[in-house]
């Protein structure tokens, strides 16, 4: 499997530019996606190295004391679901490339169906995982004050944009899926992300 995340971003962003299909959109997307989440860790821990007002009311503490909690949370459920981002970078080569040596191979349309299955559920799974993303970053908004919390809208909007692409390319796995079983309910989990998404716009 090619290992795209350890290559610099000048190297990866050379090979994006080639005439080689990989990398490509879906793991575009999914750097995309791990970059928008590193930035609202970014964001969570510069509002945690701030100190204390010393004139804070007990109900006020109380409160701030809650808030760093709940930031704290959000860097580690970030810290996981990031490196699973990442992972895909390099793994929609691979699925891209199952697809396309099933149609090079003219294998049986069983095979080629498990391909595009498995195509789908990796950029699918992205998308989930960027919603995820989307959530926290909001619950980030009414946490952080400042300057910094610009930084939230950046990736609000990086982790819009690697949602779109994880939706489509996910998407168009399911165009070329014969199984009507297969079809459906891959629509139906696209239908399901799109609504969440766009309940947390």
């Amino acid at each position: 499997m090619k290992n795209y995340t350890e290559l610099s971003l000048t190297t990866y962003l050379d090979k994006l530019a080639s005439e080689e299909a990989v990398p490509g959109g879906g793991s575009v997307s999914a750097y995309v996606g791990a970059l928008g989440m590193g930035l609202t860790q970014m964001v969570a821990r510069i509002a945690l190295k701030r100190k204390l007002k010393a004139d804070l009311t007990p109900e006020q503490k109380f409160q701030e004391e809650a808030n760093r909690q709940r930031m704290q949370e959000i860097i580690d459920s970030l810290e996981k679901t990031r490196g699973d981002t990442l992972q895909v970078v390099n793994l929609d080569a691979k699925v891209y490339d199952d697809v396309m040596a099933c149609y090079r191979d003219k294998t049986g349309p069983e095979k080629l169906e498990d391909a595009l299955q498995n195509a789908f559920r990796l950029q699918a799974d992205l998308a989930l995982m960027i919603v995820m993303a989307r959530e926290w970053n909001a619950h980030m908004k009414g946490l952080v004050k400042g300057a910094v919390a610009n930084d939230l809208i950046v990736s609000q909007s990086l982790l819009a944009a690697a949602f779109e692409g994880a939706f489509h390319t996910a998407h168009i796995n399911v165009v070329y899926m014969k199984n009507k079983d297969h079809k459906e309910r891959a629509e139906k989990a696209l239908a399901e992300l799109r609504n969440r998404f766009e309940k947390g716009i």
